[in-house]
């Protein structure tokens, strides 16, 4: 026999798997047993029956799932309180309403902005494509020459020092504090190292993590850091690690194993990362 639950102003206060409070999109309905999903643009949906059920199983409809997903991707999505209404009781919580209106609107850039942004692009492309940093001395005379009407073209400007320093400095921060949010996601992540002696004959130690990715639905591997030291002994490398773990915020009890060449290296790096680990209650 059908029951006749009402909607629960507490599960306003809930979150779902992504951390996301319900009452940004969750809102009561016109009767007391329904509830609307603003995010989805519903009408009235029914919980009488279900009760919070209804409520989970909407939250895992691929309509819902989608809209999300934009929620969490797009900076266009709007927050508009309700506050402003009347509430019919004291006690009712405070709901959101949100606007998904020109959710593909393109950002305004000036014109200043736009040069920046041609000379981003052009770093990336050489990063991602592996070309010198010498081949990007005349860059911009060829591009004023391929496209004599453009006024960025004309103001395009970067060489093999720029490049570096937009890749190191100006981008490079970016996609590091990327990592470490998605890290931060993570229970827990997997730190790849290898120390090697570089061209400069100094000692450098290139750190890699592996994590499953939320975005992609998958494992993926990806650059962490690079540290140059003067020696490397099993102790300067464990402190090594420790405080680029720090300095980032990330704990060293998530981290699930190390990775490396062999079973048989660095056995001593591994015991002193397993003992820093115990010492901050991990595993």
């Amino acid at each position: 026999m059908p029951k006749n639950t009402q909607f629960n102003q507490c599960w306003l206060l809930k979150t779902d798997s992504e951390g996301i409070k319900l009452n940004l999109w969750l809102k009561p309905g016109g009767k007391k047993s329904t509830f609307r999903c603003i995010i989805c643009k519903t009408d009235d949906l029914d919980c009488s029956n279900q009760g919070w059920g209804a409520i989970s199983q909407h939250m895992k409809t691929k309509g819902h799932l989608e809209n999300m997903k934009l929620l969490r991707t797009n900076s266009t999505f709007s927050f508009q309180s309700s506050t402003n209404q009347p509430s019919s009781n004291d006690n009712d919580i405070a709901t959101s309403e949100v606007r998904l209106e020109n959710l593909r609107k393109p950002l305004v850039l000036n014109f200043h902005e736009q040069v920046l942004k041609a000379e981003a692009l052009w770093a990336l492309t050489v990063a991602q494509r592996g070309y010198s940093f010498n081949s990007c001395d005349e860059i911009g005379d060829v591009f004023r020459n391929m496209f004599p009407d453009s006024k960025i073209a004309h103001e395009f400007s970067i060489q093999s020092k720029k490049i570096s320093y937009v890749l190191s400095h100006g981008l490079g921060p970016y996609f590091h504090q990327d990592l470490v949010k998605c890290l931060k996601r993570n229970e827990k992540f997997v730190l790849c190292f290898d120390e090697q002696t570089n061209n400069q004959n100094r000692k450098q130690l290139d750190l890699l993590v592996r994590y499953w990715c939320h975005d992609k639905g998958l494992v993926v591997t990806r650059y962490y850091k690079s540290i140059f030291l003067g020696h490397a002994t099993a102790s300067i490398l464990k402190n090594a690690i420790v405080d680029s773990f720090k300095t980032d915020g990330l704990e060293i009890k998530r981290l699930l194993m190390l990775g490396r060449d062999s079973p048989f290296v660095n056995l001593s790096l591994e015991k002193l990362i397993q003992d820093e680990m115990k010492k901050n209650g991990g595993d």
